[in-house]
């Protein structure tokens, strides 16, 4: 879409009452994926940081409610169920908001909770560099640099929230960091005790 077709759906009154009735209705269902909608559609069309937080801080809340189910109900999260695939999406951009904040331990964390909890070998393993970096406090920036393959990303629909295609240098960082990211994975076999 043009910018100018962005402006115009932003003035167009019927369509800015259905955008809002959908976020309302999401939020109201704890509708993960209905809420994404919601915001990629703010986003594209620019509108104010405060709305873009409020809806932000729904999907939040709503992702980590369903951790907690999954997690006392000792399920897995099933990417192919559009419900699961949006919540760890949330819960995977939290951990990379914690991360590009320098909250090492916190994305190591929430890293770790996607590594055991997603049902999915590909998305699963993708985590692991996450963790080993987090736990490292290799900053963001580097371990975007350094390690993930920008340049070829995968872009399927059910990968294309998450980095996980990565440079051959991951296999160095991978083997160097093994200590590291051992330790990591033995704090969490503690947690589940």
């Amino acid at each position: 879409m043009e910018k100018n077709e962005f402006e115009d759906l932003k003035n167009n009154p019927q369509f800015m009452l259905d955008l809002t009735q959908r976020e309302e209705a999401a939020i109201k269902a704890k509708d993960v994926a209905g809420m994404y909608e919601v915001l990629d559609t703010a986003v594209m069309l620019d509108l104010p940081a405060e709305r873009l937080n409020r809806i932000y801080t729904e999907i939040l809340q709503s992702v980590f409610d369903k951790l907690a189910d999954k997690l006392t109900k000792e399920e897995f999260f099933d990417i192919s169920n559009r419900d699961d695939l949006f919540t760890l999406r949330g819960i995977y951009e939290h951990g990379i908001e914690r991360y590009s904040e320098n909250d090492f331990k916190g994305a190591k964390e929430i890293f770790l909770i996607i590594h055991h909890t997603a049902a999915d070998e590909t998305l699963s393993e993708a985590m692991m560099p996450h963790i080993a970096a987090a736990a490292a406090k290799m900053p963001f920036d580097d371990f975007i640099d350094e390690l993930v393959d920008v340049e070829n990303p995968n872009d399927s629909e059910t990968y294309s929230f998450f980095l996980t295609n990565f440079k051959p240098s991951v296999e160095g960082f991978m083997k160097e960091k093994r200590g590291v990211l051992e330790s990591a994975l033995k704090e969490l076999e503690t947690l589940k005790k």
